[in-house]
């Protein structure tokens, strides 16, 4: 927060009247048994409702109830092929943990409390009471992180029986929790004409309808934070993040005639504003060339209208 405050002192002002335990990973409580700080999980599902947003209401709610139906199946079909007791999230972040535990070395207390040391002065207290390291990814997300299980295998090697190190593991990464959260279905409805009835008196019209202009929008209306957070994301290609302004409201200028309202490319004077005053004056010659021969043209016709007139009065 010090750096943050020599970088730019009102956000920094801004960020310290919101409570820590709300948004630094050092004051969670580690109840919910997640570090993560984003609303990814709910952006997934608005995502998904995206195409039954601008529907009426019950068409709306028919859409989410599909879907959510479509849901269930899939992860069903995706719990009856795992056989490990874990989820396959929490598997494949153990077995990272697993791979990296190797490099770090264990000394015991005699007690519950481990001392964990590794290469880069890596070094943390692992409490196997409390289930908690001080680098507190385990107290955090509830999987044991690589120093707690540097610990364990310490215990396995000073203790007869082998300690199982899924065990340590949170009860919400077990596939018997897993399968309770999906084990409730959602029952098939009957179509709209066979629906009963409503016996309310009052029938109920829809509001009227006004076609917008434009066409319509699918996307939901970001917030001006979210904009920013948009603009400073890197590119695709590794480069700085595109801190691009918006170009709206804004009047372009020619770089040939420094005439506003159109660019270099569709500009009509080719000669740039250098030649602009000539190109001006010579199309002010040919309009006048060309009103000379226009009245040249209309004394030859009343000259023939003379000619022709007379002939036909004597036949």
């Amino acid at each position: 927060m010090r750096e943050f405050d020599h970088y730019d002192r009102e956000p920094c002002d801004w960020v310290k009247k919101i409570p820590y335990k709300q948004w630094s990973k050092s004051h969670f409580t580690g109840r919910a048994k997640s570090d993560v700080i984003l609303n990814n999980m709910c952006e997934v599902l608005n995502s998904k409702l995206e195409y039954g947003r601008d529907m009426p209401i019950i068409s709306c709610l028919e859409f989410v109830r599909q879907y959510l139906m479509k849901r269930i199946c899939n992860v069903l079909k995706v719990q009856s092929k795992c056989t490990r007791p874990l989820t396959p999230t929490a598997t494949n972040i153990l077995e990272g943990n697993m791979s990296l535990a190797n490099i770090y070395k264990v000394r015991w207390n005699g007690g519950g409390k481990y001392d964990v040391y590794g290469p880069w002065q890596d070094q943390h207290v692992v409490d196997t009471n409390n289930l908690s390291c001080t680098c507190r990814r385990w107290e955090l997300t509830g999987i044991p992180c690589k120093h707690s299980i540097a610990a364990l295998h310490e215990i396995n090697k000073n203790t007869r029986d082998s300690q199982d190190i899924y065990k340590w593991v949170g009860k919400v990464y077990w596939m018997d929790t897993w399968k309770k959260a999906y084990e409730f279905k959602i029952e098939p409805v009957k179509g709209r004409s066979m629906w009963p009835k409503s016996e309310v008196p009052i029938k109920l019209t829809p509001p009227p309808h006004h076609n917008q202009v434009g066409r319509p929008k699918k996307k939901r209306k970001r917030s001006e934070e979210a904009r920013l957070t948009q603009r400073q994301k890197p590119s695709k290609h590794g480069g700085s993040p595109t801190n691009k302004l918006s170009r709206k409201h804004i009047a372009i200028t020619c770089a040939k005639c420094n005439n506003k309202g159109h660019n270099s490319r569709t500009c009509k004077v080719q000669g740039g504003a250098s030649n602009g005053i000539a190109v001006v004056v010579e199309l002010q010659e040919v309009m006048e060339g060309l009103q000379e021969v226009v009245e040249g043209l209309q004394e030859a016709v009343e000259g023939l209208q003379e000619v022709v007139v007379p002939q036909q009065v004597v036949g």
